[in-house]
């Protein structure tokens, strides 16, 4: 097989956008799973401007089908419930995850296996071993199914689906560098031209809501680190979370304190900081805090990265941003935009739905 070919089987499956033209397009039938929470309030919103109505309604402990009443959460009953109106009007069954439960991707495998397609906005199990995921793409495999995921890297901005559209039509990736932290951006940001010190810019990134309850749950840079697995395997590298070179920007002391602590010790580590933005600084370039996929080494790394003036990174701002470099596209193509929100995210979610109705 070409690379390209190993690439669709292995990791897009029928699921490769720009391939359904001429494909016939069926009714969904949707269960939301969360959708109590901001992402699923907004996603039930969102399939409703569009005439879509979800079938079942599903939270932690109770579950709405077709409209009756709340009853205990039992998924044996609601995928008998959602494969019976499936096949007897002809549609495509979908379950639609946007939790942040691993509980839930624990029944992904059997879900596809019996032909209920799946559309999540949760990373986990796709940034986990690479053999879970494996198991998840010849489970779709064999329930002729889908298992989309476009909303796990950036939200609603279409860069799973960039990335699988470009491999897909012959281009050769040769890296792709992303902006995946609103949070670290902001704080980077911050930190630029002396402007404000690290523990200046971490306390204001609380304080509006910016970071985690734990700021350092941003700053270890593991969530970043999850979407580069992600983008790893997209362009065909196998990657473990465990194997890469991530840099924290938590010092080593800080790293099992209290918040309270390391909020008020973070300072003593300004100045180290301050050297380095300078040090950058002072040669013409910027410092971005990013997650690098180099195909032509085979590696990834996330952590600090320093920029020429005229990477794209310096102008991405608070947004999220990827750069994709190929050897057609030798000046990067870029994907920018909100990479977090309820709204943003639903729509990725949507746009995944919407996928599974062709085939």
């Amino acid at each position: 097989l070409s690379a390209i070919q190993r690439y669709l089987l292995t990791y897009c499956g029928s699921s490769v956008p720009y391939l359904s033209k001429g494909k016939r397009m069926r009714q969904v039938v949707v269960a939301v799973v969360g959708y109590s929470g901001g992402v699923g309030k907004c996603l039930v919103s969102a399939m409703k401007k569009t005439g879509m109505e979800p079938f079942a309604l599903v939270r932690s402990s109770t579950m709405k089908i077709d409209g009756g009443n709340e009853e205990p959460v039992d998924f044996k009953i609601l995928i008998q419930r959602l494969l019976e109106v499936s096949k007897k009007k002809d549609q495509v069954p979908i379950i639609a995850d946007v939790t942040a439960s691993r509980k839930i991707q624990d029944n992904y495998a059997h879900w596809l296996k019996q032909g209920i397609s799946v559309v999540t906005a949760n990373k986990g199990i796709f940034a986990g071993p690479e053999a879970e995921y494996r198991e998840l793409l010849t489970s779709s495999k064999a329930g002729k199914s889908r298992i989309l995921h476009e909303a796990t890297v950036g939200a609603g901005l279409p860069i799973i689906s960039t990335i699988q559209g470009l491999v897909a039509s012959s281009h050769e990736i040769k890296f792709v560098e992303g902006i995946l932290s609103g949070t670290l951006a902001f704080v980077l940001g911050q930190i630029a031209g002396g402007k404000k010190s690290l523990s200046e810019a971490v306390k204001q990134a609380k304080e509006l809501g910016y970071t985690e309850p734990d700021p350092r749950d941003d700053l270890n840079g593991l969530d970043v680190a999850r979407k580069a697995v992600i983008l790893g395997r997209l362009c065909g590298l196998e990657v473990e979370l465990s194997g890469m070179n991530i840099e924290s920007l938590v010092p080593e002391a800080l790293r099992d304190c209290s918040v309270e602590e390391f909020m008020s010790k973070l300072s003593d580590y300004d100045e180290d900081m301050r050297k380095r933005v300078e040090e950058i600084e002072s040669s013409g370039k910027m410092l971005h805090y990013s997650a690098k996929v180099d195909v032509t080494q085979n590696k990834v790394e996330v952590g600090l990265q320093s920029c020429e003036a005229s990477h794209p990174f310096n102008t991405a701002g608070t947004d999220n941003m990827v750069a994709i470099t190929t050897n057609f596209y030798t000046k990067p193509l870029v994907v920018k935009g909100a990479g977090a929100g309820g709204d943003v995210t639903a729509t990725g979610v949507l746009v995944d739905i919407l996928q599974c109705a062709y085939e």
